[in-house]
């Protein structure tokens, strides 16, 4: 008997919960507006972050370049970027060949990024530049 108690308690329970879920008021006379996405972008936005995706990676572009001088320094390194907007840049500059990084290396890779943003004109203040090992990734 208190097997049944329990089973139609509990199914009572559900029931009830159910009828409140369905009662629960809902304005009316309100009309709700699709939320736009956070991600969502205009086009004139696109097409600025596209143009720059272009300017960093193509041959002969920005990283290109920065290859070849941290070639020239001798640094084994990877590039992990990624593009907020034209004007929030941020790039990990992961070194592969180098366990702990010195004052002196750190420096003189963010003088390189410097020296090529001067050289190509690009604004300085968009870029959030990172210098890592594999081993803080």
């Amino acid at each position: 008997m208190r097997r049944w108690n329990r089973l139609i308690g509990s199914f009572g329970f559900f029931l009830l919960m159910l009828v409140a879920l369905f009662m629960y008021p809902q304005p009316s006379g309100s009309k709700k507006e699709p939320r736009e996405s956070l991600f969502q972008i205009t086009g004139e936005e696109e097409q600025a972050l596209y143009d720059v995706q272009e300017y960093l990676y193509t041959d002969g572009g920005f990283f290109e370049q920065v290859r070849i001088e941290m070639e020239r320094a001798g640094y084994e390194y990877s590039i992990a970027a990624m593009l907020y907007s034209s004007n929030d840049i941020r790039v990990d500059i992961i070194l592969n060949n180098i366990k702990e990084i010195s004052e002196h290396q750190q420096s003189e890779i963010l003088q390189i990024f410097n020296d090529m943003m001067i050289k190509n004109h690009i604004d300085q203040q968009a870029f959030t530049i990172q210098v890592i090992t594999p081993n803080r990734l």
